[in-house]
């Protein structure tokens, strides 16, 4: 490792460990991108104890939690478990030393801040340059502007976000007194080839509900549910299985509706449950049909998913809502939009009818929009190296 330039990624992956297979592979692009551009790379972590639980989510000490396991089996499975760092803000600490962590960013030269959940202050003042990569846009900035929420914006070089029409002008969502600059989610393609064996199912992995609504200049930002009951009968209308790998309560009165409109339900639990798992389910699926957030689509966003970018990489083309992307992205092979439910009715029908060729458009757009060597050197560009 002599010579190499390090660098540090800071994410949320023992945040969400339990079915948390899909969310883990959100920062470990990162990770594995970065140091297949030749970076000796570490990744850090930081937890509250309220947020410590076991494989049952039933309150666990941080050192006996599953989210430290998690993340332990994780980087051991990927190869950097001498290159993790994970800290509770109770003081404890799991991987490399809290020492070693300052050291090594204090010797990196850019710490990548994911969605600014890292707040070690010591770690982050001692970072040559720090990058800010927003991967919940509209909300981030809502949340921070509206509703006075410390979203860690202060104090980073490069501000960076998924939401590709943001930095425009016309896009309503507050800048928060920032230049944003518009990326794709990478995909390390030599993890992600093209899946052999194409599926049946047209399948997604989702969170019906993951926080409240927010609201800017008189308009409701919200969630992805909202989008979903306006194609519940969808499964009715095309020719196709339709299933929902769901994050969603038992109780929640929606998921009756789901399966009487004839949506195939699974938890993430069962299919996502590791990083592994993920890449399966996604593979062995015939393509991938989801709705976004609502406040994406109210506020033109221009987000693109990272679990739709691996879709993509796996050679299985996504039917996704509109939030915007047609500005920014080729679409209409390989990624066809919809915006109402009649839309989405036709789509997947048009797709089927050409589906190897939709099949090749996904994997040629991985590679040219979305592959971690393209996305991750512009980042670097922007941070001047």
């Amino acid at each position: 490792m002599a010579g190499r330039k390090k660098l540090v990624v800071t994410g949320a992956i023992a945040a969400h460990p339990i079915g948390g297979g899909g969310n883990t592979w959100a920062f470990l692009q990162y990770v594995l991108g970065f140091r297949e551009l030749g970076f000796e790379v570490a990744y850090f972590e930081e937890i509250a104890p309220d947020r410590c639980t076991d494989e049952a989510w039933r309150p666990a000490d941080f050192r006996s939690s599953y989210n430290a396991r998690y993340l332990a089996l994780v980087a051991e499975r990927f190869g950097f478990g001498d290159r993790c760092f994970l800290y509770c803000q109770d003081g404890q600490s799991a991987g490399m030393g809290e020492r070693e962590a300052i050291r090594f960013a204090s010797e990196s030269a850019l710490l990548v801040l994911l969605s600014g959940r890292f707040h070690h202050s010591e770690i982050l003042s001692r970072a040559r340059c720090r990058m800010y990569i927003d991967l919940d846009p509209g909300f981030t900035q809502i949340w921070q502007e509206a509703y006075g929420v410390d979203m860690n914006l202060a104090g980073h070089h490069v501000y960076c976000t998924v939401g590709l029409n943001l930095p425009a002008a016309d896009c309503p969502v507050p800048k928060c007194g920032i230049h944003w600059h518009a990326t794709l989610p990478p995909v390390a393609l030599k993890y992600w080839p093209v899946a052999s064996e194409v599926g049946e199912v047209w399948t997604t992995v989702a969170d019906w509900r993951g926080y409240s609504p927010v609201q800017w200049q008189g308009q409701w930002y919200g969630q992805k549910a909202e989008e979903f009951v306006k194609v519940l009968d969808l499964p009715r209308r095309v020719p196709v299985p339709l299933e929902l790998c769901l994050a969603i309560h038992p109780a929640e009165p929606d998921l009756p509706r789901l399966l009487e409109n004839g949506w195939r339900i699974t938890s993430p639990q069962q299919r996502c449950a590791t990083p592994d798992d993920y890449r399966r389910y996604l593979g062995s699926s015939r393509g991938e049909f989801s709705v976004a957030k609502n406040g994406y689509v109210v506020g033109n966003t221009g987000w693109f998913s990272d679990r739709s970018a691996c879709y993509l990489a796996a050679g299985r083309p996504v039917v996704l809502q509109d939030t915007g992307i047609g500005r920014q992205l080729p679409v209409g092979r390989g990624i066809v939009l919809f915006h109402t439910l009649e839309e989405a009715a036709a789509a997947l029908p048009t797709v089927e009818q050409a589906y190897a060729e939709h099949s090749r458009a996904a994997r040629a757009l991985a590679e040219q929009y979305f592959s971690a060597e393209v996305v991750l050197s512009r980042l670097l560009a922007l941070a001047g190296l």
